[in-house]
């Protein structure tokens, strides 16, 4: 266990080192100066090294012990995903409009618990740093436009549409970028003067680089792919990376065509549902027609944010009264629902014990009318309590694991607990109506929808426009809502499919455990959580074992 523990300790520092950017996502505050390297040569360097870490944990013999195998398998399915997962992601993904780099930047660059004189001095090193990091994003993305790999033309546009939008914005202490706190440790007159150089740098080093930014990436908007050939299938070599892109996410190996079948098969399945739940309430057991209903029907829609926040904050308040008697454990970190005008829909950051960091569900609360009043319920448990904050804040919570167990995650991991405990809420008996359980239905439908549209796109060839009609026709989703959907999984290929894929897989497990004598759903659950983010075929492993 020695060797494993500091080859786990050695993976760790490594990761941590070789992705600043994504720390930003957890407040963490190391390596706060430094961005990722995104050149071709940087990312050729991470994937070798990440290879040679998931070999090195795959030869080592854990003999049974269930806390070494998790730890084994942890550690070498993270570094494998990042091997498998890496082609293309500079190029795609953090141009992608709904969930790239520069939207998650604005999301999350005031996350962080300033303490010392040094914190501040980092953060603003940061901040100098910025835009030569997203130039560095657009020249790989324009050095493999000549090879032939080029995002579509509208996801360039938009982004560069974005980097506009925050250009236009006021500057000052208005400025997005003027939004963190100061370090809390150094005198009134020493965070004046720390704001007034933050100030400085925004002015004169970050809205300058950014317009280059802004002004590269519509220069590339005109080499990009079309709208009708939005897949990775299109692209040279693309059917071969979508095959890994599958594996990255699930760390299961499935071919697309396989999983558009699950999807196809999974959208009969939940019409039959919405005739039996949402048919006496809407009138109807045409499902076209409930469908209907439920996107055009005014009266579902929030038009506040008041209450909105209101609503997710005593659903989040239900659910955490409920999860002791569903859960052997539960965390002490609290969770709590925080409204914000950035950012996707609704996503959670995980605590961090060590800074004092809670757990937080955001929501996107700047059109409140994108909100249906039906679908609140499913997303705060999701998110909140029992999904993601039960698993990751036990996880930060858990010393008896190591800290590759608590903080790296498998997608299909924790995607497919966030999408099982939606259908767990219902269990518990915490939707407020039948109506809300039709937001569970609506829920699935997008996970559902997103194994179709995803592989159809991306190893199928579909166009964009077909994706949209598809999901318009099989959910009760708005073509806004939906046009957002399909332009992250163009952006993202293979992350959304971990959602459904990983909670029907979690689902035989408990059908497996269930068949067993004594039977207990809250040692289910403990034996699920316990060893933190592990691949499924572990987690199965631990939740059969006698």
């Amino acid at each position: 266990m020695d060797d494993l523990t500091a080859l786990a300790d050695e993976f760790y520092d490594f990761a941590l080192a070789s992705s600043p950017f994504s720390l930003m996502w957890a407040g963490k505050l190391e390596h706060l100066a430094e961005w990722d390297d995104f050149s071709r040569a940087g990312r050729a360097e991470l994937v070798e090294r990440m290879q040679e870490f998931a070999d090195r944990a795959a030869a080592i013999d854990t003999a049974g012990d269930p806390q070494a195998t998790a730890l084994r398998d942890a550690l070498a399915s993270t570094a494998l995903s990042e091997v498998r997962g890496e082609p293309w992601t500079v190029e795609l993904q953090h141009l992608n409009p709904k969930m790239g780099a520069f939207e998650l930047m604005l999301s999350f660059i005031d996350n962080y618990s300033l303490a010392t004189a040094q914190h501040g001095a980092d953060y603003l090193e940061k901040l100098r740093g910025m835009p030569a990091a997203f130039l560095q994003i657009a020249q790989v993305a324009a050095e493999a436009a000549d090879d032939g790999i080029i995002a579509p033309a509208s996801h360039l546009t938009a982004t560069a549409d974005s980097v506009a939008a925050y250009l236009a914005s006021p500057e000052g202490d208005e400025d997005r970028l003027a939004a963190q706190a100061p370090p809390a440790d150094i005198s009134d007159e020493d965070k004046d003067a720390w704001k007034a150089e933050r100030a400085q740098i925004i002015a004169e080093v970050v809205r300058p680089g950014l317009t280059t930014f802004e002004a590269t990436l519509r220069a590339l908007a005109s080499r990009g792919m079309p709208d009708d050939k939005p897949g990775l299938v299109h692209l040279p070599g693309g059917a071969d990376v979508y095959r890994e892109k599958i594996y990255s996410h699930l760390l299961l190996e499935r071919t697309g065509e396989e999983i558009h079948q699950i999807g196809l098969d999974q959208i009969a399945k939940l019409e039959d549902e919405y005739r039996e739940i949402a048919g006496p309430l809407l009138g109807t057991d045409d499902v076209s027609e409930i469908y209907a209903k439920l996107r055009d029907d005014e009266s579902m829609k929030y038009r506040d944010a008041v209450p909105l926040i209101a609503d997710a904050e005593l659903a989040l308040k239900k659910a955490d009264a409920a999860a002791p008697d569903w859960f052997a454990v539960v965390p002490e970190t609290p969770c709590l629902a925080e409204a914000t005008p950035f950012g996707p829909m609704a996503y959670y950051s995980s605590p961090d014990p060590e800074t004092g960091k809670v757990g937080k569900f955001y929501f996107n609360t700047s059109h409140p009318e994108a909100w249906s009043t039906y679908e609140l319920e499913a997303i705060v448990f999701h998110e909140g309590i029992p999904g993601h904050h039960l698993h990751l804040a036990l996880n930060a919570e858990n010393t008896a694991i190591h800290k590759v167990q608590r903080e790296f995650h498998s997608t299909a991991y924790a995607e497919g607990w966030g999408l099982y405990t939606e259908r767990l809420s219902d269990e518990m008996g915490l939707y407020s109506s039948q109506l809300s359980r039709v937001g569970m239905l609506s829920a699935d439908s997008l996970r559902a929808c997103r194994l179709v549209v995803d592989t159809g796109m991306h190893a199928l060839g579909w166009s964009r426009e077909q994706a949209i009609q598809y999901m318009l026709d099989h959910s009760p989703m708005d073509r806004g809502h939906i046009e957002q959907e399909i332009d992250r999984y163009i952006g993202m290929p293979g992350q959304a499919l971990a959602y459904m894929i990983g909670r029907l897989e979690i689902q035989d497990m408990r059908r497996e455990a269930e068949a067993k004598p004594g039977f207990d759903i809250r040692e289910f659950h403990d034996r699920f959580l316990k060893y933190g983010s592990v691949p499924l075929s572990t987690a199965r492993q631990q939740v059969l074992a006698d």
